[in-house]
């Protein structure tokens, strides 16, 4: 969930934690339970930032990322801000979320946390015609967030090898991001230990560390009352919603 914390007249500080979804359905989410719902949206940032202009952000992300163009959009605005900006990695920052990382004026990250980059990847419905144009669609936004990656790369590193970690789907710790991205390595961080979400398990290379830890994550038990039933459908929509987008 997004959260502010204002630190004087001149700084404030954005923590961004959870999927991403598009407007569409944070409005829902916000519908049945507010704002507090462990998932981030182009109009839920887009509001806090307006509330902070001209002041100096510092932004804390722990995402395993979601849809591409929310994600695109919120970097976006990241970037239009008119203050200086720090992105800071929590835990992990994987797929789309690496767009509002690198939007960022300056980018940190501890040395035992984990930068994420992979092909973007779309609904599998239709006939062959269908899916030749979606491929034509998703290299061509490949190509755009590759072109993000490239403009923070550091000198000597190619086009050709951001291309080829995004194609194999590659896991970078602090120390490892440092060497092929312009990032700060700060000091390990105990919270890091925690990046673990719900979706680890479906990325192809993630971590053994991390896998592991997705697995042991003990479910929710269930009050069973109506509000609850009303959550779980609303994540059961939510599910639906960022299959049938394109996913990064």
């Amino acid at each position: 969930m997004l959260k502010i914390r204002n630190k004087n007249d001149k700084e404030a500080e954005i923590f961004i934690s959870g999927d991403i979804i598009d407007d569409q359905e944070g409005d829902f989410l916000s519908a049945v339970w507010g704002v507090e719902s462990g998932y981030e949206w182009p109009a839920k940032i887009r509001q806090q930032l307006d509330e902070l202009k001209g002041k100096d952000l510092t932004i804390y992300i722990n995402s395993d990322g979601g849809l591409v163009n929310a994600g695109v959009a919120m970097a976006n605005m990241i970037a239009r801000h008119d203050g200086h900006t720090t992105a800071i990695i929590d835990g992990w920052c994987c797929s789309i979320a690496t767009q509002i990382f690198f939007a960022a004026d300056e980018r940190k990250m501890p040395a035992n946390a984990y930068l994420m980059i992979h092909k973007p990847t779309g609904p599998e419905d239709g006939n062959a015609d269908d899916h030749r144009k979606v491929a034509d669609i998703l290299d061509t936004l490949q190509e755009g967030l590759e072109s993000t990656y490239r403009k923070a790369k550091l000198d000597g590193v190619t086009d050709g090898q951001i291309t080829a970690m995004v194609n194999d789907e590659t896991w970078l710790t602090g120390e490892d991001a440092a060497k092929i991205f312009k990032i700060e390595v700060l000091e390990p961080s105990e919270a890091a230990a925690c990046a673990a979400g719900k979706r680890p398990v479906n990325f192809k290379k993630a971590p053994k560390v991390l896998q592991f830890a997705a697995r042991d994550k003990p479910e929710p038990e269930s009050a069973g009352d109506d509000n609850d039933h009303e959550i779980d459908k609303a994540k059961i929509n939510i599910a639906l919603a960022l299959a049938k987008g394109v996913l990064q």
